[in-house]
């Protein structure tokens, strides 16, 4: 079990000053200025998406002989 401590209200300058020092040391994320990057990014965000279109539509055309013939006995039922 992990025991947790309760600061008190004295203490709170402390915890502050802790939070602070915790912000002011994150490293800033990659800038985007790198054309080399981005040509990387938006090369994989294209090819994920047609990949996925590509299951989309490998997926959709075998259903359809399922489906199919099957929509068209309830068309015709209904006509």
């Amino acid at each position: 079990m992990i025991k947790q401590t309760v600061r008190a209200a004295s203490e709170t300058d402390g915890l502050v000053s802790d939070m602070r020092q915790l912000a002011q040391a994150v490293v800033p994320g990659q800038t985007v200025d790198d054309p080399a990057y981005m040509e990387r990014a938006i090369s994989t965000r294209i090819a994920t998406f047609l990949m996925v279109l590509l299951v989309t539509i490998i997926f959709a055309t075998s259903a359809l002989p399922d489906v199919g013939p099957t929509l068209a006995k309830v068309i015709q039922a209904h006509l």
